[in-house]
């Protein structure tokens, strides 16, 4: 049996850069707005964590696909995407 072709190992359409979840591949079906991901956790007793990623127009390629990534660009720390100023 043959292994799978690369574009058939996985969903992932887009890549986060930045910020705690750097190089994480995720999902994503909207065009615009920021995405909560879940921080990979180090062990199973840290605290479940979330991060702000926008989605944005550019894409990266990556070796062995052959659509790009959508980038997700990490939006800071929570306040900045979270908390309303007043």
């Amino acid at each position: 049996m043959n292994p799978p072709a690369p574009d058939e190992r996985h969903d992932c359409n887009a890549i986060c850069l930045g910020g705690p979840c750097h190089g994480l591949l995720t999902h994503v079906d909207q065009d615009i707005g920021i995405l909560t991901i879940p921080v990979p956790r180090r062990s199973p007793d840290e605290p479940e964590q979330r991060a702000g990623y926008r989605v944005t127009r550019e894409r990266v390629r990556y070796c062995g696909q052959t659509e790009p990534y959508i980038a997700l660009h990490w939006a800071g720390p929570p306040c900045s995407w979270e908390c309303s100023v007043p």
